[in-house]
């Protein structure tokens, strides 16, 4: 669609909501400087024009159970459309694989695999191999030590 047009109070909103989205429409009135019925109705726009997607929590996976987090780089064959669909398919319903992406380069995959244990990450990256042994041509794994930054999408706008 359309690029949004921002102007400086939905900067300041977008800004409020990523320090804390769950902020009262009170609470992001004041520290805007507009009445709640202005920030309720710029919010449903930036929702209704996509810029907000959904309201969610950003959750540790260490403290969820899930210590192992580990980004799994995958190059495939020149797949059908249909073979690629189901490789895509079958990954976005193994709740394990938390992130898909298709990359430009010697990779064509990028998904995030989050594991209880080393056994357990094992085992799923075992199950998609084998599912798709004529598809996958190489992989390559890299684990996460520390996340030191995580989705700061909105200071793209507001700084």
């Amino acid at each position: 669609g359309p690029k949004y047009k921002f102007d400086k109070f939905d900067k300041l909103i977008l800004k409020e909501l990523d320090i804390n989205a769950r902020s009262s429409l009170s609470d992001l009135a004041k520290k805007v400087k507009l009445s709640r019925d202005a920030i309720r109705n710029r919010i449903k726009k930036m929702i209704d024009s996509k810029v907000i997607s959904s309201f969610k929590p950003v959750l540790q996976p260490p403290a969820l159970g899930f210590p192992i987090v580990n980004y799994v780089l995958i190059s495939i064959y020149n797949p059908s459309i249909e073979n690629e669909t189901e490789f895509i398919r079958f990954l976005k319903n193994n709740k394990h694989v938390t992130y898909i992406a298709s990359l430009i380069g010697k990779w064509d995959f990028i998904i995030d695999v989050m594991a209880e244990n080393q056994g357990q990450f094992e085992k799923i990256l075992k199950e998609i191999r084998q599912k798709f042994p004529n598809l996958i041509k190489d992989y390559e794994v890299s684990g996460v030590l520390q996340e030191y930054k995580y989705e700061e999408i909105g200071k793209l706008i507001y700084e």
